[in-house]
């Protein structure tokens, strides 16, 4: 690849970084994790990279497949890895280097293109997509409403179990156009029953994996960030619902299993949240290390090793929890959070 091409791809990374994390809430639930995880950011990161590269991956889209589940796998984790780096005051060019090849994995996991910086998110082929249209019976459009439900649920019960980490739950792509010059929305559910994180969980009445279709007219308006986050700011998602469908383990679910379900979901996150909400802080910050590391499992997975964070490492936690976080660096800057972050996250002109 050409050295300016490298340079643009940095820039737009950047660009399209800087919009979820430059968007989102200053208030994070249970609480942010740059609070509790930054003494061993530098860690994971370290662990994270020397992986990959050991991991025969690289240059390998197929085996990048392998390792990762999505692209939004990637996505998510890559303003942690800038900051671990730049913890370690790892060279500039360095950094650079290290995000070329996170852009790598997240092009072998996204149709070979490495983003969209809003738009649409595709990952299912054209004969996937004819699939997913014709496979199962659609519910009526009065009673497809229910899915927009089950699927803020599903959402809501992926914190309770993941916190930030959205992506090891919920995968949601689209919106596909269909012969018909209607549009199908995918929200893929996975890992459900994370009993390694949550040992004492009841997860019993839930399945492993949901997907759930949503299709919908012409005047359907969304887009998508990096991190996977979905924008409506039209307001079309409801109005323009015509049908849809829920997959549980394989099974299409009826009407009625939809609304039991969606009890059930709404009974675990109750529950899960008190559980979290009881925590005190600094096990709050070992839950979200086990969780960063959870994160990369299968990429561990895929090279045959644990996926646990070490006794060191939980040791490093408590240390630097106890020495307390270090104060950031004012900025009188008139910048919006976004244009900021395009800047602090843009490592274009140190390619070499």
């Amino acid at each position: 690849m050409y050295l300016v091409d490298k340079k643009i791809m940095l820039k737009d990374f950047a660009q399209a970084l800087a919009i979820p994390v430059g968007l989102t809430d200053s208030l994070k639930w249970p609480v942010r994790a740059g609070s509790v995880i930054f003494p061993i950011r530098n860690l994971l990161v370290n662990e994270f990279i020397s992986q990959i590269e050991a991991s025969g991956i690289i240059g390998k889209p197929d085996e990048w497949r392998r390792a990762f589940d999505g692209p939004t796998q990637l996505w998510r984790m890559s303003h942690h890895l800038i900051s671990g780096l730049v913890d370690d005051k790892v060279e500039k060019s360095v950094i650079a280097d290290r995000i070329l090849l996170l852009l790598e994995g997240i092009a072998a996991l996204n149709n070979d293109h490495y983003f969209e910086k809003t738009g649409a998110h595709y990952i299912f082929s054209g004969s996937e997509v004819a699939e997913v249209a014709s496979s199962f019976k659609s519910l009526e459009k009065a009673t497809a409403r229910k899915l927009l439900m089950l699927s803020g649920l599903l959402w809501a019960y992926s914190e309770t179990n993941y916190f930030v980490a959205h992506e090891l739950t919920c995968e949601y792509h689209g919106a596909y156009k269909l012969a018909d010059d209607t549009y199908a929305v995918v929200r893929e559910f996975k890992n459900l029953r994370p009993t390694q994180l949550w040992s004492n969980r009841d997860f019993n009445g839930l399945p492993e994996y949901i997907r759930v279709i949503t299709f919908h007219d012409k005047s359907l308006q969304i887009q998508f960030d990096v991190y996977n986050n979905l924008f409506d700011e039209a307001g079309t998602m409801a109005p323009s619902i015509t049908g849809g469908y829920a997959i549980a383990d394989g099974k299409q679910l009826s009407y009625d299993e939809i609304l039991s379900l969606i009890v059930t979901v709404s009974e675990k996150v109750t529950a899960f949240t008190e559980e979290v909400n009881a925590l005190s802080k600094q096990e709050i910050a070992h839950k979200y290390k086990d969780i960063f590391w959870y994160r990369k499992k299968s990429l561990a997975d895929y090279m045959g090793v644990g996926w646990r964070p070490s006794d060191e490492i939980a040791k490093t936690l408590d240390e630097g929890l106890a020495a307390g976080q270090p104060a950031a660096p004012k900025s009188a800057s008139s910048l919006s959070p976004v244009e900021k972050f395009a800047i602090e996250y843009d490592f274009s002109e140190y390619v070499k």
